[in-house]
C-alpha cells in the first residue's frame, strides 16, 4: 500500500454568526497517497471547496478550523499552513480570472512564484517558467503575453504551470474545467493526468462532475453537508455505491447507450441542507428512500472502511 502523503483526521469547520454556529465541515476525515488522484464529489454546499480551503488554511474569519488535525508527511500542518502552502502544497482554483492579475504578463507572474517559493536566481527563474509553460502546452514565447490575451482553456494551462512551478508534491484542484467547454476539459483533465504520472504528484480532484471522477481519479470521497458519505476505489464506488447519496449521483448521470434515452433522468429528491437548518442523525435521511428510524436519530459512522450508512451495517446494501 502506498504511503500516506496527507491524512485529514476529524476535521471540523465552524462559521459564528449571530444566529449560532454554523458547521461546514463535520468531522471529516480522509488522506491522499503519494502519486495518487483522489476526487472529491457531491453537490454545491457538500463541503468540497471547504476541505481543500482547510488543508491551506485559506478560511476567513469568522471561520475556523475548530477541531481535528492535518498531517503532511507525518508533520502536523493544522496550525500553520503556510509553512507548506505553495511550495509543498498548491491550489488550482477554478476561475483562471481570479488566480491571474490581469494587469501583469503572465511571465512575471510565474517568475514571482518561483522565486517566492525556491531559493534559485532570477536567470534560473525565467528559464524554469519558460519550461513550465512548454510543459503545459504554451509556447514560451508567450511570457510575456497577458492573461486577456488568452482563451479559456490557455488561462488555466497557465493557472496549472504556476501552481506546478514551485514543485509541490500535492495539488489541490479546485472544479479546474467548470468553465471549460468539453473538449478542452478533456484536454487539461489529461494534462493534470499526465504530469501527475511523470511527477509522482498526487492531486485531490474537486468536481460536482461524476462523469470527471470516473474517468481521472484513482480513489473518490463523496461529501454530503460537510461530513464523508463515502470513499474508495473509484471503479468499485461507481459501479457498487453503498450510500444512496452515492448511488443517486451515479443514477443521475447521463450514459450514452441505447436504454438511457427511453427514460428520464433519476433525479435525487430535496435538496441540500442549510448549515443553519441541518437535520438530526444522518443528514441524507431528509431525502433518502431507505431511511429508518435510526437515521433520523444517530449520525453513522464510516462502517466497513466505506460508507456512512446504517443500511450497510445492517448488510442492506
Amino acid at each position: 500500500m502506498a504511503e500516506n502523503l496527507l491524512e485529514v483526521r476529524n476535521i471540523s469547520v465552524t462559521f459564528k454568526t449571530r444566529y449560532g454556529i454554523l458547521k461546514a465541515l463535520d468531522n471529516l476525515s480522509l488522506n491522499v497517497k503519494k502519486g495518487e488522484i483522489l476526487g472529491l464529489v457531491g453537490e454545491s454546499g457538500a463541503g468540497k471547496s471547504m476541505t481543500g480551503a482547510a488543508i491551506l488554511g485559506l478560511i476567513d474569519a469568522p471561520g475556523q478550523l475548530s477541531s481535528g488535525e492535518i498531517f503532511y508527511k507525518d508533520e502536523c500542518i493544522s496550525d500553520a499552513p503556510e509553512a507548506v502552502r505553495g511550495h509543498e502544497i498548491s491550489m488550482i482554483f477554478q476561475d483562471p480570472l481570479m488566480s491571474l492579475n490581469p494587469l501583469r504578463k503572465i511571465g512575471d507572474q510565474l517568475v514571482e512564484t518561483i522565486l517566492t517559493h525556491m531559493n534559485i536566481s532570477k536567470s534560473e527563474a525565467i528559464k524554469k517558467a519558460k519550461n513550465g509553460l512548454k510543459e503545459v502546452g504554451i509556447d514560451p514565447s508567450r511570457l510575456n503575453s497577458y492573461p486577456h490575451t488568452f482563451s479559456g482553456g490557455m488561462r488555466q494551462r497557465v493557472v496549472i504551470a504556476l501552481a506546478l512551478a514551485p514543485e509541490p508534491s500535492l495539488i489541490i484542484a479546485d472544479e479546474p474545467t467548470t468553465a471549460l467547454d468539453v473538449s478542452v476539459q478533456a484536454q487539461i483533465l489529461d494534462l493534470l493526468k499526465k504530469l501527475c504520472k511523470e511527477r509522482g504528484t498526487s492531486i485531490i480532484l474537486v468536481t460536482h462532475d461524476m462523469g470527471v471522477i470516473a474517468e481521472t481519479t484513482d480513489r473518490v470521497g463523496v461529501l454530503y453537508a460537510g461530513r464523508l458519505a463515502e470513499i474508495g476505489n473509484t471503479r468499485e464506488v461507481l459501479t457498487d455505491p453503498k450510500h444512496p447519496y452515492t448511488r443517486g449521483l451515479v443514477e443521475s448521470t447521463p450514459r450514452i447507450d441505447s436504454n438511457s434515452f427511453k427514460k428520464s433522468l433519476f433525479q435525487i429528491p430535496g435538496s441540500m441542507p442549510k448549515l443553519d437548518a441541518m437535520p438530526s442523525g444522518c443528514a441524507f435521511h431528509p431525502r433518502c428512500a431507505f431511511a429508518s428510524d435510526i437515521c433520523t436519530k444517530k449520525i453513522p459512522p464510516i462502517l466497513h472502511k466505506r460508507a456512512a450508512c446504517w443500511l450497510l451495517e445492517n448488510g442492506e446494501l
